[in-house]
């Protein structure tokens, strides 16, 4: 078994580069430091630390170990915060956790005073998918889900799309355009892992190899900037631009061929506990959720 005080000292000696300091560190003898490291040594079977020009540097065998050492430590600080964490921890990717998180969370709030603090953690879909693999989040909202086992996803909603254009585009007093002209203009696309590019097949049986991506952007917030500045247009959700399109300084339009919704998910663990009250925001999203669009 691997102790993770002897896991703290070994990198502790690494870090400083000496037993001594590395004792100084953790507020614990020299010879306590000496031996805690023997002992991870005799547990691992290989040595890990050796003496380089009055320096403690890592064997090859302890190189190896190096970044397994800081992720069980990480790991077991994120297990300490889980045990101890009260309330709620909410995980969204970033176009959920920016433009529709926050009025729900108030609303849940309202109709349930006493459920704790509330955590909230907004990223790309796939740093909220880690999240819960890790257990930092108690659900995660999610614009896709790879149906991992061991979690359970519900559709919560489902977000209408648009086509976004500068004002000066020739679009612009447009209501509505064709498959054709979408896949004629240079597309800007968002956040990597959203798949605009799945929902565009689904809808139209259009390839990804297809689509004339200009620009890889890495938010909404900056699709929306590139878009205003004439350098190509998108698809986003509605509720992300509806601002800019009352202000006048982005133009949305329909696709006559279909109506692009992109459903929302909300994904809990199996291991969660009955009581958590994840499952009680989960129901409050879900009720009274709107059907797929026409």
């Amino acid at each position: 078994m691997i102790d993770l005080g002897q896991v703290l000292t070994f990198l502790a000696v690494i870090e400083t580069g000496s037993f001594r300091d590395g004792a100084a560190r953790l507020g614990i003898a020299q010879p306590t430091a000496s031996q805690h490291v023997k002992k991870l040594e005799a547990a691992l079977g290989y040595p890990l630390i050796e003496r380089r020009r009055a320096r403690a540097e890592t064997t090859a065998r302890g190189a190896r170990f190096l970044p397994f050492a800081r992720t069980l430590l990480r790991i077991a600080d994120r297990a300490q915060s889980a045990v101890r964490r009260g309330g709620l921890a909410i995980g969204a990717s970033s176009n959920i956790g920016v433009y529709l998180l926050q009025p729900l969370v108030r609303a849940f709030r309202s109709a349930q005073p006493a459920i704790g603090p509330l955590d909230i953690r907004i990223g790309t879909n796939p740093e909220t998918a880690q999240r819960l693999e890790e257990g930092e989040i108690d659900i995660g909202l999610m614009e896709w889900w790879d149906g991992r086992p061991g979690f359970a996803a519900q559709i919560w909603r489902y977000e209408r799309l648009v086509v976004i254009v500068s004002p000066e585009h020739g679009w612009a007093r447009r209501k509505s355009i064709d498959r054709a002209a979408l896949l004629r203009e240079p597309m800007i696309g968002g956040e990597p892992g959203t798949g605009t590019a799945r929902l565009l097949q689904r809808a139209f049986g259009v390839e990804a190899t297809a689509l004339n991506v200009g620009l890889q952007l890495g938010s909404t917030e900056a699709v929306k900037q590139a878009v205003r500045a004439g350098l190509g247009i998108s698809i986003t959700f509605e509720s992300a631009v509806r601002d800019e399109v009352r202000a006048g300084v982005l133009h949305a339009l329909r696709l006559r061929e279909a109506s692009l919704s992109k459903p929302l998910f909300s994904i809990l663990s199996d291991s969660l506990g009955p009581d958590n009250p994840a499952h009680r925001f989960d129901a409050f999203l879900r009720q009274g959720a709107p059907p797929a669009p026409a």
